[in-house]
């Protein structure tokens, strides 16, 4: 579904996939995910709000 809505293909397909696995194995584990990929991980956000991501800016 992130591919389609972000118009992903080639690598970033595969990027993709691997931002979801680690999506919910955090969820599985009761983990949290610290991230700066926020086009990617809102979405999986709203797909299982269940799960918890903490967003930072790089400079």
């Amino acid at each position: 579904m992130i591919c389609r809505l972000q118009r992903y293909a080639g690598d970033y397909r595969l990027r993709a996939l691997l931002d979801c696995v680690l999506f919910l194995q955090a969820i599985k584990s009761g983990f949290s995910v610290l991230t700066a990929n926020v086009a990617d991980f809102d979405i999986l956000l709203q797909l299982l709000p269940t799960g918890r991501v903490l967003f930072y800016r790089r400079k």
